[in-house]
């Protein structure tokens, strides 16, 4: 048994050194207040080991465990509701309220178990302000994170007396030694090797491992917090090359799986790749891979791209082809596990901290209540003029419900932004907003403007449009509406006064300066930013953007067809143009996006329509498709039916 495995069930078993904190847990989980309790502390330090002796011990006391691990669910509402309906054995759904009604409605006290909740660090508004607060009497909440919890938990009064939390430490010397002496460790090696771990759970399961296989456990990492990247740099040294290797390219992934590591290192059996890996107690298992401990994971990753670049870059185009394949072939259900795959690869560090936050931050951004618009008004009155206000009062006046707030730590307004979807715009805002109106001539078909977000507005009460933590906590959580849009978004639109600001920025992310028939306000050009993902949405502007950055990017001709245009949402056939419904471009474009792939009904009914699978069983696709083929004429057998799935694009010469 790996020694991380034995660590693990020492740890269920005994709970070496958290006997204390299991048993506040057991109370907190069998009492009534508070309703929830936040478990924070530093990779490694035992967070899951306590969780698992908890469920353990109150299981036995009649108490159900509902447990979702973030990493592994999209940070959206409608997909941790999906989790917790499968988790609970009910029809799978994405409504909060039904969702809570279940979770609550159930016979036994439930516990319910928010594991790695840093990577809910966009959610974690909605479940603070709506999700939680809904829940029954009988049920409890632990959220476990590396993070210390948002300052609004604790100030927000409705909170008051209802929310704990505590803090994991590392072991004292007594208990680390009492650990490494039990496992058959000598006492003097096991003060040496302690002197280095300090006490950090993981980091004496590295040592361990170090010692028993003949290392000489030396020097020293500055704080805590470095002790397990020591650690684990002193096991890879004296480990063979092929297992470092493995290791680097695992540490480029998210999860390592037999694909990737076989496309990253083709002269290792992916299965002997993979035991590799699996004896390593860095190295756990999850659901769709093995994960490299993350506190090991950088500092390896760094090294690699600085030691050896050359084979840094050839490993990230080999996973970047995998994944991307995989999204082409991935149903709907699994295209957040696609999604979290790119990023995983991507080095844009706007990107990756968009969609797995690692960096602390105090404020937090939630929708604007009724009482915020003296706040907003007093940010835009400092920075914008007569003109831009009027129209900024107009949204809040019709559209409130599109404005959110940065709070402080105080729970003051730190700045604002104002995203909505342009469909939903109120014919009033656009007459009397010059910028809206000229965003709106540029989607003149319903069907865009529903595949179009706004972000209209983004202020910090400091720095204006100037780089601030508002404006970051602004960008980040509009990632949480580019997930929740997903698949209908395609455009993005926003404004900034200033284009210098952020233009590299924009441009790295594909948002191109669009100025043509901007209008002034107060004299100063309302300077526009246009994002195109494509028909692929969010996904496919990942994907894109992650083969620009490894080289392996085709150029967009190599994504669509001689007989589609779709600038203009065309047909040409023979020289001449036919015009598209938006059904027809919208099942055309999706299918031309994946050539000679064979695409579900079901798929096409979810990424053009919108509709559930159940609505796959209906002839609208067949009634679709079949006018397309009219249209194509003498090309019709470009749209080829795959018998019992449903249909494939066949790219013509």
């Amino acid at each position: 048994m790996p020694l991380g495995d034995r660590l693990e069930r020492r740890a269920v078993e005994a709970l070496v050194g958290r006997r204390a904190e299991l048993e506040r847990l057991e109370d907190f989980a069998l009492g009534d207040e508070p309703v929830v309790v936040y478990i924070q502390g530093i990779p490694g330090i035992g967070k899951t080991h306590l969780l698992n002796a908890l469920m353990a011990r109150i299981g036995e006391k009649g108490v159900s465990v509902v447990r979702i691990d973030a990493r592994w669910c999209e940070p959206s509402a409608a997909a941790l509701c999906r989790a917790i309906s499968r988790e609970i054995g009910v029809p799978e759904s994405e409504d909060s309220p039904a969702v809570v009604a279940s979770l609550s409605d159930r016979a036994k006290q439930t516990l319910l178990v928010l594991d790695s909740y840093e990577s809910f660090r966009l959610l974690d508004s909605w479940l603070r302000q709506v999700f939680l607060p809904s829940l029954g009497v009988s049920v409890r909440t632990i959220l476990s994170s590396r993070e210390p919890p948002r300052p609004a938990w604790r100030i927000a009064p409705a909170w008051r007396g209802l929310f704990d939390s505590m803090v994991l430490e590392t072991f004292s010397a007594e208990v680390a030694l009492e650990y490494l002496t039990s496992e058959g460790v000598p006492e003097g090696s096991a003060r040496e090797l302690n002197r280095i771990a300090r006490g950090h759970p993981l980091a004496l399961s590295l040592g361990m491992a170090f010692h028993f296989a003949g290392g000489q456990v030396r020097g020293s990492a500055a704080t805590r917090h470095e002790v397990l990247e020591h650690m684990a740099a002193l096991f890879l040294e004296d480990a063979d090359s092929e297992t470092k290797q493995v290791v680097q390219a695992a540490c480029l992934v998210r999860t390592a799986t037999a694909p990737l590591m076989a496309a990253m290192l083709p002269h290792t059996p992916a299965d002997e790749a993979l035991d590799r890996l699996r004896a390593l107690p860095f190295v756990s298992a999850g659901p769709h891979g093995l994960l490299v401990h993350d506190a090991v994971r950088e500092p390896v990753t760094a090294a690699l791209k600085s030691l050896d670049p050359a084979r840094y870059q050839a490993y990230r185009r080999a996973a970047t082809q995998v994944v991307r394949e995989q999204y082409r072939q991935a149903p709907r259900s699994d295209h957040w596990r696609c999604t979290a795959d790119v990023v995983y690869l991507l080095e844009n560090e706007n990107l990756r901290e968009g969609f797995f936050p690692t960096t602390e931050s105090p404020v937090s951004v939630e929708p604007a209540r009724a009482d915020d618009w003296p706040s907003i008004s007093a940010i835009i009155r400092k920075f914008d003029g007569a003109q831009s206000r009027q129209a900024l009062e107009q949204w809040w006046h019709y559209h409130p419900d599109c404005y959110f707030v940065v709070r402080d730590e105080h729970g003051g307004a730190q700045g604002f932004y104002l995203a909505i979807v342009a469909s939903k715009v109120q014919k009033n805002v656009i007459a009397r907003d010059p910028l809206a109106a000229s965003w709106a001539r540029d989607l003149p078909r319903a069907d865009d403007r529903a595949a179009t977000l706004w972000i209209r507005r983004t202020l910090d009460r400091d720095t204006g449009e100037g780089p601030s933590p508002g404006q970051a906590a602004c960008w980040l959580d509009i990632k949480r509406t580019y997930l929740e849009l997903r698949p209908r978004l395609r455009w993005v639109y926003t404004c900034y006064c200033d284009a210098e600001l952020y233009r590299r920025s924009f441009e790295q992310l594909g948002l191109r300066l669009a100025d043509e028939g901007r209008p002034l306000l107060d004299g100063v050009v309302q300077h526009t930013f246009r994002l195109d993902m494509g028909v692929d949405s969010v996904d496919g502007w990942l994907g894109n953007l992650l083969a620009q950055e490894v080289g392996t990017a085709t150029g967009q001709a190599a994504r669509t067809s001689p007989l589609l245009d779709e600038q203009a949402r065309e047909l040409v056939v023979n020289g001449s143009r036919i015009g598209l419904t938006p059904l027809e471009f919208g099942v055309l474009a999706y299918l031309v996006a994946r050539p000679n792939r064979a695409v579900a009904r079901y798929e096409l009914v979810e990424a053009v329509w919108g509709y559930g699978k159940e609505a796959s069983t209906s002839n609208v696709v067949e009634t679709v498709v079949r006018s397309v083929r009219q249209k194509l004429g003498a090309h019709r057998n470009a749209l080829e039916t795959v018998r019992g799935v449903g249909y494939r694009y066949r790219p013509t010469t």
